[in-house]
């Protein structure tokens, strides 16, 4: 069984949240997840993600299904996301108030033991599994050109003051170059979608703890406080995917 928990809040610092997400399970073995960090314009940031997201779930309420394939669940996901990047580009095109608006996007679908991922911008995706961390995402970002060219290091990109600048998101363009991969979701997998107002702070040796604790809990407010107590300077938003450990009658964990 797939387990899926969110939590978004606003940060310390900023008056809007602009992040967007979504997550619904269906079924024992299937479910997905939506994360969207808006941008752009006054008003304009909320309304990029709030739409992309809308628009991306509403494309897999009605078509993705328990047991369903490989490619049919890749089709869906592709014309989702198409769908939305036209959606946003034409509201940007045609309302004053919202040219130069976009989102970023990170989902995850998952059917059965195959998980499948997108992401477009610099949210991202890590997956867990015991004490092992990997981000499986690659941030479309400036300074992550600059790391690829060799350029600059993980350290110097850290601080850069072009750090932010993203070159691909949702919304800006009449097409869109989607990265998309799959993986093999293990029973002891958990897996953590975020926007970057939370992997801006994440020390990536604490995230195991975090996320047990945030399990045990049934409450993702420890990542949400983590971002705050470290500043807050933006939007946080966090969905988690688990598989729950089974409770026999007789109490204690299998």
């Amino acid at each position: 069984m797939i387990k899926l928990m969110g939590a978004t809040d606003t940060g310390r610092l900023r008056e809007q949240n602009e992040d967007a997400f979504i997550c619904r399970q269906i079924g024992e073995q299937t479910g997905y997840a939506i994360v969207c960090d808006g941008m752009g314009g006054e008003n304009a940031g909320d309304v990029a993600s709030a739409t992309a997201c809308r628009l991306i779930e509403k494309f897999f309420h009605r078509d993705i299904r328990e047991g369903m394939s490989e490619g049919s669940a890749k089709a869906v996901i592709f014309s989702a996301i198409s769908a939305a990047n036209a959606k946003v580009y034409s509201m940007a095109k045609e309302n004053p108030a919202y040219h130069g608006m976009g989102t970023t996007l990170v989902l995850a679908v998952v059917v059965g033991e195959q998980m499948h991922i997108v992401n477009i911008g610099d949210s991202r995706i890590y997956m867990v599994e015991k004490r092992a961390v990997k981000q499986l995402t690659r941030d479309h970002t400036l300074v992550q050109n600059m790391i690829d060219r060799g350029e600059l290091s993980v350290e110097e990109a850290e601080h850069h003051p072009k750090k932010h600048y993203i070159t691909r998101a949702i919304g800006v363009g009449d097409t869109l170059d989607i990265d998309y991969q799959m993986y093999e979701l293990k029973k002891e997998s958990v897996v953590l979608l975020c926007t970057d107002g939370l992997s801006n702070y994440l020390k990536l040796e604490k995230l195991p703890e975090l996320l047990k604790s945030c399990i045990r809990k049934g409450s993702l407010q420890e990542l949400i406080d983590y971002a705050n107590n470290r500043g807050g300077s933006d939007n946080i938003t966090a969905v988690v995917g688990f598989h729950p450990k089974k409770t026999p009658p007789g109490g204690g964990e299998s």
